[in-house]
């Protein structure tokens, strides 16, 4: 069984381990953090190990409940900016770090949150709870909820062409067609961006009860080797 201090110390380390992840094409997006990277902070539920994401690192599903705090002190005063959290893995058949293709749920959305101003952004940061009367959210944050295993999530700031006339995303948060949502409201590319794993526990490591970890391989990687899937079940 791992110790709580050992399983911290792993979460913590992981930023630097993966500080260059591997690419992965998804339309409009890449899988990778920008230079400098977005500031991105979860307040970690019992407050274990830090909630800065570091270009890669890894979180456990139940200790980010809340949506982090946003910080990109190279925004531009007065201007207007969106942001958006996916889940690029989506029901995969697989799990970080092997080469995990796309399951059939991806990608997911999280967060979308439009006319940030720049100001906010430079300054404290934005917080989902901020009232600014100007700041429109298309979804509220949708915390992870990973059967098995684990998945990995990207958090991309865009600088918009003026104020958006937005209106809440409809339909399943599933199989979401961002890269017609981007053209619709002309978002090219990203100016930051930052990436994390999130890793699926049916109990807390920290919650005092034997900890096991996630033994999948029964169903999924049967002797394949590394980076290759066995079939679905």
């Amino acid at each position: 069984m791992m110790s709580q201090a050992r399983l911290a110390a792993v979460l913590m380390a992981c930023g630097a381990i993966l500080g260059a992840p591997r690419l992965a094409r998804a339309g409009a997006f890449d899988y990778a953090c920008s230079a400098p990277p977005l500031e991105v902070s979860f307040a970690i539920r019992g407050d274990h190990y830090s909630g800065a994401v570091e270009c890669g690192n890894l979180f456990l599903q139940t200790d980010i409940p809340t949506a982090p705090v946003v910080r990109w002190p190279q925004a531009k005063a007065g201007a207007l900016y969106a942001l958006t959290m996916i889940d690029f893995d989506g029901n995969a058949h697989g799990s970080w770090p092997d080469h995990v293709p796309p399951g059939d749920n991806a990608p997911v959305r999280h967060w979308i949150v439009a006319n940030i101003p720049g100001d906010l952004l430079r300054g404290r940061g934005y917080r989902e709870a901020d009232a600014a009367s100007r700041v429109t959210v298309l979804q509220p944050y949708r915390d992870p909820n990973i059967p098995v295993v684990s998945d990995r999530y990207g958090v991309y700031l865009f600088e918009q062409d003026g104020d958006l006339k937005v209106e809440p995303v409809a339909g399943p948060i599933t199989n979401f067609r961002y890269a017609a949502f981007l053209e619709h409201y002309h978002l090219t590319k990203p100016v930051a961006s930052n990436v994390f794993v999130v890793i699926y526990t049916s109990d807390s490591p920290f919650s005092g009860k034997p900890f096991h970890g996630n033994d999948v391989s029964g169903f999924w990687h049967q002797g394949y080797g590394t980076g290759r899937l066995a079939p679905p079940p």
